[in-house]
């Protein structure tokens, strides 16, 4: 039964209720460890608990919160832009991070005695804080998958230095629980670097691959038709990881295959097809034309559908012998503007596995088997035998140098991010960076969809352990779930429709002229804030200068909404930087006029790199131009009616 709360309590449950209800509801469902409790020397509470027969001070009796200035006096606010305290203890510490950050950063405080913390939320009243937008309280209950889903977001922050302050209180108490909480945020650490490098590194390149597949997103088949089209009924993901051989051959019986869906990342497509076994559906998202060789010699197969990411390189489009289907994406919308089809939206895939899990969500298959799915090296092995890349490498092959020998030279290769675990049998395995930050990524999604009622079976049979998955062999869930025919799945035409192409076409020259407006706006609004510079002290002239900058601020948001965001998507790094130049203002503690002169300085910085994203651009988006030409003169020449803009 739910103790009785008194007023501070109350307050403190209520903010921590803002960004986290089921956590205020577990401390309001908690018992309270029994404390201690009274006033300090200097007048804040201080208390105290058994430990061992001994009492255990969580504060200073003397001084509380001078104790707490000490603990957090080697955080580097302009250096640190997360702070990561385990322990609360009193609180009183991480009230200090919380008020030193100023609304500036990420703090993340993890106490996991919930009796502890739920008496100290009784006597100290920190609701002041703890319900800010910059503040995530976790608890035992904060596994890998839900520190991903909170944070993941804060990417970029937390990339931008991050502390791990232990209270030793904490150390003490719960010395495990505090270590274990601390790896996962160091796995965490990596993840967002990968993500925020990634980001930067293919901002560009996504761009580009949109812009170039506008054709067949304009005017091509689209994910809509697939929305619940196989609601309850099981599907198998087949991915290329070396356990794929191990019960693939399952999928090759008529009376198995016609009662599942089977989406197959590009890679296992041909160890799949070798086998007699047409997937359904395979799965695109890669950024570069090497990809094709995956689709090389294939025969048609007009009844496997490509279910594509438009920021896929056009080549892997251009190349797959089938129908193709597109998902949403929100930057195409952007060119297209007022004419751009409602299409219901999926995940972006962060790889092709993931975009196979979205799809199977997309469509309401349940369950949803893995296979394939190692994000490991089992038994030393990259891949499962058969795939393409396999084909490309038999050049090379002679009794000194097997497939074996090649494999494990791909994986020796990135020793210095390789990291040792345990596999699902309990053997050792060897991961990397990479695919650890694809584990935590799939571990995210898995609990999100154990929460909607959706299972999730790892039927991988090897490979690394998966949080929130249920692990069973193909057979069995096969023999459990796939038990009756799977409706027929719609099949799209490849053509594409002239009249919404022609359309695309004129959307795409009003965008580049827009472009090339934000791009002027850009510049001249620097030079007005050179001026601003020289006459900061002026009030007239600054008066006047906010004015015409005002106008130029109006123009750009207001009527070139759809250009500015074209833009803002490639100047990635300004965004990063102005992030980071913000937290540092923040910390300012000049007057105003400084303030105002630091702004002014972020600002044109800014500008000058969303200038230099608008030269970008107008490249992609003229290359986007003549790509649609092409496409256009392929197209049939007969009148079609021009479709009618998508309804707002």
């Amino acid at each position: 039964m739910p103790l009785a709360a008194n007023p501070v309590l109350e307050a403190n449950l209520r903010a921590i209720a803002q960004r986290d209800a089921a956590l205020a509801q577990r401390l309001r469902d908690t018992a309270p460890t029994p404390l201690r409790c009274a006033p300090s020397k200097s007048g804040p509470a201080w208390a105290s608990l058994d430990h061992d027969g001994q009492p255990l001070a969580l504060a200073s009796k003397y001084d509380p919160l001078a104790e707490a200035g000490k603990l957090v006096a080697s955080i580097d606010h302009l250096k640190t832009a997360c702070v990561v305290v385990l322990g609360f203890a009193m609180g009183y510490h991480a009230q200090q991070v919380a008020e030193d950050m100023k609304g500036g950063g990420l703090l993340i405080v993890y106490e996991p005695d919930a009796g502890l913390l739920r008496a100290v939320l009784e006597q100290v009243d920190h609701a002041g804080w703890l319900g800010s937008d910059h503040v995530l309280l976790c608890d035992s209950t904060t596994d890998r998958a839900a520190l991903t889903s909170k944070v993941e977001r804060q990417a970029a922050l937390i990339t931008q230095g991050t502390q791990l302050l232990t209270h030793p209180v904490a150390r003490k108490l719960h010395g495990e629980a505090v270590a274990r909480f601390a790896k996962m945020v160091t796995d965490l650490l990596a993840y967002c670097r990968t993500n925020v490098a990634t980001a930067l590194v293919n901002g560009s390149r996504t761009c580009r691959n949109l812009a170039q597949n506008l054709d067949v997103y304009a005017a091509g088949a689209t994910v809509n038709e697939l929305h619940n089209a196989a609601k309850g009924y099981p599907a198998v993901l087949v991915s290329a990881g070396p356990s794929l051989v191990k019960n693939v051959d399952l999928l090759r019986d008529p009376a198995v295959r016609k009662n599942v869906v089977v989406i197959a990342v590009q890679t296992a497509l041909r160890p799949l097809l070798d086998r007699g076994i047409r997937p359904d559906f395979v799965t695109a998202l890669d950024y570069s034309p090497i990809c094709t060789q995956f689709y090389e010699g294939l025969p048609e197969l007009p009844d496997v559908t490509l279910v594509v990411e438009p920021k896929a390189n056009c080549a892997i489009v251009d190349a797959f012998p089938g129908p193709i289907r597109v998902c949403h994406a929100p930057w195409s919308d952007r060119i297209l503007g007022q004419h751009a089809r409602p299409i219901v939206p999926m995940k972006p895939g962060a790889t092709v596995a993931h975009l196979s899990l979205y799809l199977a969500q997309h469509m309401g298959c349940d369950p949803v088997m893995m296979i394939g799915q190692d994000l490991g090296f089992s038994d030393g092995l990259y891949y499962a035998p058969g795939t393409a890349v396999h084909k490309v490498w038999s050049a090379e092959l002679n009794p000194f140098n097997t497939i074996e020998m090649m494999e494990w030279q791909r994986i020796v290769r990135m020793k210095g991010h390789l990291s040792r675990h345990e596999d699902i049998h309990g053997n050792p395995i060897f991961s990397d960076e990479q695919m650890v930050t694809y584990l935590k990524q799939f571990e995210r999604d898995f609990a999100e969809l154990q929460a909607m009622g959706r299972t999730i079976l790892d039927t991988t049979e090897g490979g690394m352990p998966k949080q929130h998955t249920q692990r069973m062999t193909l057979a069995e869930a096969l023999a459990q779930h796939a038990t009756r025919p799977v409706p027929a799945l719609p099949i799209p035409s490849r053509r594409l429709d002239p009249a919404r192409l022609q359309i695309a076409s004129e959307a795409l020259s009003q965008r580049i002229s827009e472009v090339n407006e934000v791009q002027s706006i850009s510049r001249e609004t620097i030079r007005l804030i050179k001026q601003m510079q020289k006459h900061q002290r002026d009030a007239k002239k600054m008066a006047e200068l906010f004015d015409k900058m005002n106008r130029h601020q109006r123009r750009v948001h207001s009527e070139l909404g759809d250009a500015f965001a074209l833009v803002s998507t490639l100047n990635t790094l300004g965004t990063f930087k102005r992030q980071r130049a913000d937290r540092v203002i923040g910390q300012s503690t000049g007057d105003a006029y400084d303030r105002q002169a630091a702004q002014m300085g972020r600002d044109i910085d800014n500008l000058d790199l969303t200038a230099q994203s608008a030269d970008e651009a107008l490249d992609i988006l003229h290359e986007a131009r003549q790509r649609l030409a092409a496409s256009i003169a392929r197209q049939p020449k007969q009148p079609v009616p021009r479709p009618q803009p998508a309804a707002a």
